[in-house]
């Protein structure tokens, strides 16, 4: 017997959750965030720092790109492209740097001063502002840093006045060639905050969810000669010129932002009815459990599809199912990001389910 109260009850909960995911999609999403807006998933099983990335935690997390040009001409997909992915522990942040580059020029590895020069070979920079300070000049400070990487190890940090600063012990990092032209950088980060005094005893800072940090990337890609061609970051800066836009080694307000969560969450991607769609979806590590705020007259029908259209699940439903719910078991679907498509009763919606 159809219950009129409960599903009103029912109707209004599940508008004010939809209203709720609606408003917070921009934080949950990947392709609905902000540009150089980037969450970091939490991993209790960390990356093996070898430069391949190829470890199942690594499956979890979205890339996100590098190609924002700071500095020189443009540039073809040929000669570089770029993208990045971040984890974190309570101890530390992983890095995972994808590049694509038809000309590798290294820093010559017998020198002495490996830093004053190391951005105009090919090199990797990363930026963070610990406490989100969003400081417009930070130089002479450790507010935040900025952090030139090359291929052998070598972690540099050019302090204003104070000049180049080796921190090789803030970051352990592997470069390795994957393919012909295509180069994998892994980092395993510790995160210090302002009160870092260089050549002191210092502890890096504790990681929590929710934290939002100043977060940067860049490459310097130099095919020919002594100086860089490019510099391509994560985050837009905005300037008619390179002077204008390569500002990120000491000016933070500039900086993209990390947040460190626990888990992306699902939100409701698409709404083509100008009316509620009269299901509720919820998941777990188990199944997806569809419950019909309405009742089901036929022809509903339910699809499970991956981010390249390959169907795991396809399910027709012609009555209302006991209990008016239907869970659809995913245990032995692999890991990653699918598509739930609910069509019929001439409404249509897609949700974006995180396995």
């Amino acid at each position: 017997m159809f219950n009129k109260k409960l599903f009103m009850a029912r109707k209004l909960i599940f508008i004010s959750t939809l209203s709720f995911l609606f408003y917070f999609c921009y934080a949950t999403e990947p392709e609905n965030w902000p540009q150089g807006y980037y969450e970091a998933l939490h991993t209790d099983t960390v990356p093996v720092i070898d430069g391949i990335g190829n470890d199942n935690c690594w499956l979890r997390a979205v890339w996100a790109p590098i190609d924002q040009t700071w500095i020189g001409p443009a540039y073809t997909a040929d000669d570089y492209t770029g993208r990045f992915k971040v984890l974190w522990t309570a101890e530390r942040l992983y890095l995972l740097i994808e590049i694509t580059d038809d000309s590798l020029r290294l820093q010559d590895t017998n020198i002495t001063d490996v830093c004053s020069n190391i951005y105009n070979y090919d090199c990797t920079e990363v930026f963070i502002d610990e406490n989100h300070s969003r400081d417009v000049n930070y130089a002479n400070s450790h507010k935040a840093f900025a952090y030139h990487m090359d291929t052998s190890g070598h972690v540099c940090y050019a302090n204003g006045s104070f000049g180049w600063e080796r921190l090789d012990d803030h970051i352990n990092y592997k470069m390795r060639r994957v393919t012909d032209h295509v180069y994998h950088y892994e980092y395993e980060i510790k995160i210090f905050n302002d009160t870092y005094v260089y050549g002191g005893d210092n502890t890096p800072v504790t990681l929590t969810e929710n934290k939002l940090m100043g977060w940067s990337l860049a490459y310097n890609d130099n095919d020919m000669g002594t100086i860089r061609q490019n510099m391509v970051g994560s985050k837009f800066v905005p300037g008619d010129s390179d002077f204008e836009r390569n500002v990120s080694y000491y000016n933070a307000s500039v900086f993209g932002d990390l947040k460190l969560v626990n888990d992306y969450l699902t939100s409701n991607l698409m709404q083509e009815s100008s009316e509620p769609f009269p299901y509720l979806v919820k998941h777990n590590g188990e199944g997806i459990s569809i419950m019909f705020t309405t009742p089901v007259s036929n022809n509903i029908q339910i699809q499970l599809i991956d981010l390249t259209g390959r169907e795991y699940i396809k399910y027709i439903i012609d009555k209302s199912p006991v209990g008016n719910e239907k869970i659809l078991n995913t245990e032995s679907l692999p890991d990653g990001f699918y598509i739930l498509r609910i069509s019929g009763n001439g409404k249509h919606a897609e949700y974006k389910i995180v396995l």
